[in-house]
C-alpha cells in the first residue's frame, strides 16, 4: 500500500510565493513547463520521486523527501517504498479521514439549493439560496406567516402603529403663522 507522507502543492505554492516567483519563473529557473508549476502546486500530495518535482525543489532550494527513511532502492526497480509499519498506516488514515471531513463541512457551508418557497403566484421560488442556507435572498427564513386570527390582528395593529409613526414624520411640526 502507498502511504502518501509528502509535501502539499499548497507547501510549493506557499514556498514559490516566499521567493517572489511567479510559476513562469520557477519554471525558466527549474527548466521545466509553466503548466509542470501549475499542475504539481494543484495536487494533494507531490510525488517526492518526480522530475520535475526535484527540479523545482532545487530551485527553491528545498528539500523535499528524504529517500533513506521512506525509500529503499531496488535493483532493476528504481527507489521503492517501504512498507508502512501499522503506526503509520493508522496515523496516516486518521488523518485521511480527518482531511476529508474538513473538506465536506467546507462543502456543506458553501452548498447552495433551490429555495423552492411559494412565490405570490404560488409557484415555487426557482432562485438559489444563500451559501448555506435553504433559502434565496428574497425568502430569508421558513416564516409562512400568522395562522391564526389573533396573529393576524397582532400583525394588523402592529402595522398601523408603524404607519401612523411613518405618517406623524412625514407631517412635521406644524408650523404657526
Amino acid at each position: 500500500m502507498t502511504l502518501h507522507s509528502g509535501p502539499s502543492g499548497a507547501e510549493l505554492a506557499a514556498r514559490r510565493k516566499a521567493a517572489g516567483l511567479t510559476q513562469a519563473q520557477l519554471a525558466a529557473k527549474a527548466g521545466i513547463g509553466r503548466c509542470a508549476v501549475s499542475y504539481w502546486e494543484t495536487r494533494p500530495n507531490l510525488d517526492p520521486r518526480g522530475w520535475a518535482v526535484l527540479r523545482m525543489a532545487e530551485a527553491l532550494r528545498w528539500v523535499v523527501q528524504d529517500y533513506g527513511a521512506r525509500y529503499a532502492h531496488r535493483p532493476g526497480m528504481g527507489f521503492v517504498e517501504i512498507d508502512p509499519t501499522p503506526e503509520e498506516l493508522g496515523r496516516a488514515v486518521a488523518e485521511a479521514l480527518a482531511r476529508w471531513q474538513d473538506r465536506e463541512a467546507q462543502r456543506a457551508a458553501r452548498l447552495c439549493v433551490r429555495c423552492d418557497a411559494r412565490t405570490r403566484k404560488g409557484t415555487a421560488c426557482r432562485n438559489m439560496s444563500e451559501p448555506g442556507k435553504r433559502r434565496c435572498k428574497f425568502h430569508g427564513g421558513l416564516s409562512t406567516g400568522p395562522k391564526t386570527r389573533a396573529g393576524r390582528e397582532q400583525i394588523a395593529e402592529a402595522q398601523r402603529r408603524r404607519w401612523a409613526t411613518a405618517k406623524a414624520q412625514r407631517a412635521g411640526p406644524e408650523v404657526e403663522n
